[in-house]
């Protein structure tokens, strides 16, 4: 898409911090989680376990590792790696590093994730940019936000309970940086506004259904055997044309082997 950046937010959307791609919550999260569900933790019929539990084991291995080495800090994975967010421009950039940026596509393979009851600080607040609440129960979100602003009273004329929303948080991995020569390759944890959560599921389910068996991923194939290429791409209301907002599409590119991008 185009570097410019031209497009129209909603209401929505301006209070996104460019943790997500935000958009108009379609309603329909449990349609998407069904899909996650069955799809993401399916395993390919015809490929061999190491190459399909790569990346869920390397996450794994890393994810322990770091706990271990943080023993008794009750770290969560969603803030145990750096953000993968999306730009005005529609760029995929590092949010801690915004000279790490990827244009407007990367090809990634998502290694695992979950949905969770988020709150990210609004921008342009004094909270802009952080993660305020990322609970998997609606009730304990509910909790933590309570607690929140009984200890930041001034924050509670910018957020309620009624600003929780369901989104999913994964834990994903640019093949390009498999071969990192310290043998911890980047791992970013993105966060997909409702709506993509349902792109995200039909595409889950997608795949495992068989829709890409002509680039030689057959049924039942799980996420985290595929390369997925991650887009951005302005998209229109249907109610109001000169309504728009930056997308995340998901495309995928082929199995994913490890070989191919492991240093050589």
């Amino acid at each position: 898409m185009s570097t410019e950046n031209t497009t129209n937010v909603t209401e929505a959307e301006d209070k996104a911090t460019g943790m997500d791609v935000a958009a108009t919550n379609a309603g329909t999260e449990d349609v998407a989680g069904t899909a996650i569900a069955q799809a993401s933790s399916g395993e390919v019929a015809t490929t061999d376990k190491p190459a399909t539990a790569y990346i869920t084991q390397l996450l794994q291995n890393t994810f322990e590792d770091f706990k271990k080495a943080n023993d008794g800090l009750d770290l969560d994975f969603v803030y145990m790696g750096s953000w993968l967010v999306v730009d005005k421009k529609g760029d995929f950039v590092d949010k801690d590093d915004d000279t790490l940026k990827y244009k407007d596509h990367i090809d990634v393979v998502i290694g695992q994730g979950e949905k969770r009851w988020s709150l990210w600080g609004l921008q342009n607040s004094p909270e802009d940019g952080t993660l305020i609440v990322a609970c998997k129960e609606k009730e304990d979100a509910i909790k933590q936000l309570t607690d929140w602003l009984a200890e930041n009273p001034e924050a509670s004329e910018r957020y309620s309970v009624d600003d929780l929303e369901l989104r999913y948080m994964a834990s994903v991995v640019p093949v390009d940086a498999i071969a990192e020569s310290d043998g911890i390759p980047k791992i970013y944890i993105m966060s997909f506004a409702p709506t993509a959560t349902i792109a995200y599921g039909k595409y889950a389910m997608n795949v495992f259904r068989g829709a890409y068996k002509k680039l030689g991923i057959p049924a039942r194939t799980g996420l985290t055997s595929v390369v997925t290429r991650l887009s951005t791409e302005e998209q229109k209301s249907r109610k109001d044309a000169s309504v728009s907002w930056l997308a995340i599409t998901f495309e995928a590119m082929g199995l994913f082997n490890p070989e191919d991008y492991k240093a050589k």
